[in-house]
């Protein structure tokens, strides 16, 4: 049944006809068992003992990922996108995915992960109710984010040499241009491009892009 509703929500906005296939089918039902397969690797890292109590540099990407998921599953929800919110829920997979290999607090990442899975309860109840039973959750109110949590700390710069885009690099936000070059000037993908030539100059447009003029 999660299969059929997950497949439905996922093929098309609701003003459109929905065009049946049992390749989307299969593909939602192999998702869904993905899906099984992640909680119950969250729900072995959770009964492990975390070093971490309250260190914020841990646990604030994580953080920042939740309430951002929530911000736009919230308004894809007010404006009837939901093939959208189920793009949204791979990403969210993918996300946790790589998560439960880092020593996140647990306390954190498990309230984190009750938000998620509270937001795909709609979309996929019963998986869904046997997850939060395992994580003795009563809660069942949508989630609210929190606008600091919205606000990103990283930036993703595009490196350009003459123009040309070479690489990109995250950085945090706001960092002196001359940092950001020191940076730049490690890069493989750069040093490849550079050929041992010498930087004429640089032109830097803040959190963005920074373009290496050359010889």
């Amino acid at each position: 049944a999660d299969a059929v509703r997950f497949f439905i929500l996922s093929d098309s906005p609701p003003e459109k006809d929905i065009q049946w296939s049992s390749q989307g089918i299969k593909a939602s039902y192999k998702f869904i068992q993905k899906l099984w397969e992640l909680h119950k690797k969250i729900i072995t890292k959770l009964n492990k003992e975390s070093k971490h109590d309250t260190d914020d540099n841990i646990n604030e990407p994580l953080l920042e990922f939740t309430n951002s998921l929530i911000e736009k599953i919230s308004k894809n929800i007010e404006n009837f996108n939901y093939n959208v919110i189920i793009a949204n829920f791979h990403e969210a997979y993918n996300y946790l995915n790589g998560e439960i290999h880092k020593d996140i607090n647990n306390e954190v990442f498990k309230e984190s992960y009750i938000k998620i899975l509270l937001m795909m309860s709609p979309f996929i109840p019963h998986l869904i109710s046997e997850c939060l039973e395992d994580l003795n959750c009563k809660e069942k109110s949508w989630p609210s984010y929190e606008e600091k949590y919205l606000e990103k700390n990283e930036v993703d710069i595009v490196i350009q040499i003459n123009g040309k885009k070479r690489s990109m690099i995250k950085i945090k936000k706001n960092t002196e241009k001359e940092k950001i070059l020191v940076e730049v000037k490690k890069d493989e993908k750069v040093i490849k491009n550079l050929d041992n030539r010498d930087i004429f100059k640089y032109i830097y447009i803040e959190n963005r892009l920074i373009n290496l003029i050359i010889k």
